[in-house]
């Protein structure tokens, strides 16, 4: 689980402020949370093997936003402001075959459906269902070993290889 709180930023940037990479801020929002915003993410996955060359793989997550909304919109729990409390559920499911050691073939679908505030701003769905197919090279297929010493320390990893 993730708990993670939104606040107004306790050093306000200003517009033209220099930030990182070079870029200038042209338009700075200070003040978009003026009640404390919590979004909570839940999350669970697994994998099954069906057979030694074909694996389903299932993932489910939920987000939780709280009403942070002011004024008139206080506390609400609809889909008027995207300040109001909300949810959205997600779940997919994937069967991906080995055809051989670095081959594969997948097809998977994934569905996610927003409610209240968080379906604020969707015009016409509040779900959708997405689906894909297609087969994969892996170059690498696994990690690669770590040597049990080596003189003058553990052994560390450079640039895909073990150093020592």
């Amino acid at each position: 689980m993730r708990h993670i709180a939104f606040n107004n930023p306790d050093t306000p940037l200003e517009k033209g402020s220099l930030t990182i990479g070079g870029y200038v801020l042209a338009f700075t929002n200070n003040a978009a949370f003026n009640n404390q915003k919590i979004l909570q993410v839940f999350w669970a996955g697994a994998k099954f093997g069906l057979s030694p060359s074909l694996d389903l793989l299932a993932a489910f997550y939920h987000y939780k936003q709280n009403s942070f909304a002011t004024g008139a919109k206080a506390g609400c729990s609809d889909n008027s402001s995207g300040g109001c409390s909300g949810t959205e559920d997600s779940f997919s499911v994937v069967l991906d075959y080995r055809f051989a050691k670095r081959f594969d073939g997948y097809f998977g679908t994934f569905y996610t459906g927003v409610k209240d505030g968080l379906a604020n701003g969707f015009v016409f769905n509040t779900s959708t269902v997405s689906t894909t197919a297609g087969i994969r090279f892996q170059v690498l297929t696994q990690e690669l070993p770590i040597a049990a010493s080596r003189p003058g320390g553990p052994p560390r990893r450079e640039a895909g290889r073990i150093a020592r």
